[in-house]
């Protein structure tokens, strides 16, 4: 396998109004795969494909945001999964490789950092893992916007609106940390904090950055390969384009 460039971008709200901007990121970027969350407008994911000429697949979420994944190579096959308790959505693509197939599981959980959604998040994770093994995809990434804490990483709830920090406050400012430890302890590599074991990496808030909840899982296979891993932050575009900012990982041959 040559170097496969992966990002993980959520587009706020769909971002219709800010379509050049989003265009700009992922031009500047030039990922082979996209998996793109709040992706809640199908014109918006048409137009961005057209333009960078790659495939994709659009699908509809549990509620009001819906999900999508870019491709430079062709999707063999696509499933969407959005029934409780995976919610808000994870979309499963198999993409053909040169020289083999990798499964791309784009997900997109429930937000906030209250007990009672981490609970749901837990469950959704177990629920994810269910259907890998079921699926037996061969290598494969599990990525998107999870909502959720890794073990060992801050929140500057300081610096977060006014709202969230209230809702914080009703338990006490604890941050549970139950979804992603269960994909860890499955085997899956957190490729940012595998590479950048000191730093933040926060992708939430350009110019307020208070928290990651953008990740790329890499399953053992592809944790292998892992080259690199960074937030798109080199670009002014990202300023204005989401209030997420992107994550590109690399995985080698």
């Amino acid at each position: 396998m040559a170097t496969l460039r992966v990002l993980t971008y959520n587009l706020y709200f769909g971002g219709a109004d800010r379509l050049e901007e989003i265009y700009t990121v992922l031009a500047h970027v030039g990922a082979d795969v996209v998996g793109l969350t709040e992706a809640d407008d199908p014109a918006v994911v048409a137009a961005l494909a057209e333009r960078l000429e790659l495939y994709h697949i659009w699908a509809e979420g549990s509620g009001d945001r819906h999900i999508a994944t870019l491709s430079r190579f062709p999707i063999l096959e696509w499933q969407i999964y959005r029934r409780p308790p995976l919610t808000q959505a994870v979309l499963e693509t198999k993409l053909a490789l040169p020289a083999e197939t990798v499964s791309i599981y784009n997900a997109h959980l429930l937000p906030t950092l209250l007990l009672p959604f981490e609970i749901r998040r837990w469950q959704a994770a177990g629920k994810l893992l269910q259907i890998i093994r079921t699926r037996l995809p061969g290598p494969h990434l599990i990525l998107g916007d999870l909502n959720a804490i890794a073990p060992g990483d801050r929140v500057l709830q300081r610096n977060n609106p006014a709202r969230m920090r209230r809702l914080m406050a009703l338990q006490l400012n604890i941050i549970f940390r139950l979804a992603l430890p269960r994909l860890l302890k499955a085997g899956y590599t957190d490729c940012f904090r595998h590479l950048h074991p000191t730093e933040d990496g926060f992708t939430w808030m350009p110019g307020n950055l208070t928290t990651r909840y953008d990740y790329i899982l890499a399953d053992r296979s592809m944790a292998t390969r892992l080259q690199a891993c960074r937030v798109i932050d080199d670009i002014h575009a990202v300023c204005t384009a989401s209030d997420h900012l992107p994550l590109l990982a690399e995985f080698g041959g």
